[in-house]
């Protein structure tokens, strides 16, 4: 399966203009990529919620 690369700044703004939407699956549980911003107005991308450790963005294999 081929993969894909994206910017965290452009996956923001994407997700911000409603452009797209992303999500991980964890045992059949969908999680919602969502934006969050810091204490210091930095915005950075999570997910909701869904009960599964380790969180599901760290979780996911790094980019070649």
């Amino acid at each position: 399966m081929g993969g894909w690369k994206l910017l965290i700044d452009r996956a923001i703004a994407g997700i911000e203009s409603s452009e797209w939407t992303f999500w991980t699956l964890v045992q059949g549980q969908r999680a919602n990529v969502v934006v969050a911003k810091r204490a210091n107005g930095r915005k950075y991308l999570k997910t909701t919620a869904d009960g599964f450790e380790p969180n599901n963005l760290l979780a996911l294999p790094r980019c070649p």
